[in-house]
């Protein structure tokens, strides 16, 4: 952090916003947008994830995130508010282990579906799904070390450690924890034994019929369809420093 006075973004609308740039302010703590900050404070699930993609993107600097809320990866926000000075002072830091809290690097995956080669940002998950309910389509999954799969399924997804626990543990996956790769899972997949993976870098997902369109979602929001027989390519395209509280 500079030796000036230490910068900080507060994102998100829920109520412990207020309280956290009231503590922020009482610390001497300059309050700035995104762009600007020595750290970020994301208050909630969207406001965590905005977070993350910004700095991924090149909107925000690469500086670490304290989340806030009752998420698994989040920090309880009165414990926030109450130890918000002790954090910020020592954001800019390089060490693993803060007073009281852990860093953690999360990644973020660059998405690139589109022929001009423009990438999308997700957090938490991509998912391909088919348009129509209940209606079947066939995925190839080809993974960074070589390996290809192919399943029957109404969908694929491919969660970050931070997303695992929302779609992908809902279509049966596992849960992940930091550093332990990518949940990649069948959606509704036509089959009594369903396989999950745990991908170790990048990969490809490719539709393989082309009968039934097929939605392209990041981070929960539809971002036009994917064409049959053209890879989707999802890659880790950056890791975000994360502040959890230590282990007792």
């Amino acid at each position: 952090m500079s030796e000036s006075t230490p910068r900080l973004a507060v994102l998100g609308d829920a109520d412990p916003t207020a309280a956290i740039r009231s503590a922020a302010t009482a610390a001497d703590v300059r309050l700035t947008d995104r762009a600007e900050a020595d750290g970020i404070v994301a208050v909630g699930d969207a406001a965590l994830r905005e977070a993350m993609r910004a700095v991924a993107s090149g909107d925000a600097q690469s500086v670490p995130i304290l989340p806030v809320g009752d998420a698994r990866h989040a920090v309880d926000p009165a414990l926030a508010t109450e130890r918000l000075a002790d954090v910020v002072d020592e954001m800019g830091g390089s060490v693993e282990a803060l007073d009281g809290f852990t860093r953690a690097a999360h990644p973020v995956l660059s998405v690139e579906a589109a022929d001009d080669g423009t990438a999308l940002f997700a957090a938490a998950d991509v998912a391909l799904v088919t348009a129509e309910p209940a209606r079947i389509s066939e995925y190839g999954i080809a993974f960074s070390d070589g390996d290809e799969v192919s399943m029957r399924a109404d969908g694929a997804v491919v969660a970050t450690p931070l997303g695992s626990d929302g779609y992908a543990a809902a279509a049966g996956g596992p849960v992940v924890s930091p550093g332990g790769g990518l949940a990649v899972v069948p959606v509704s997949p036509f089959t009594t034994r369903p396989d999950t993976w745990v991908a170790s870098g990048g990969l490809r997902v490719t539709v393989k019929r082309g009968e039934e369109p097929v939605a392209l979602v990041v981070d929960g929001v539809r971002r036009g369809t994917v064409a049959p027989h053209r890879a989707v390519r999802i890659e880790i395209a950056a890791t975000v420093d994360l502040l959890a509280p230590t282990a007792q």
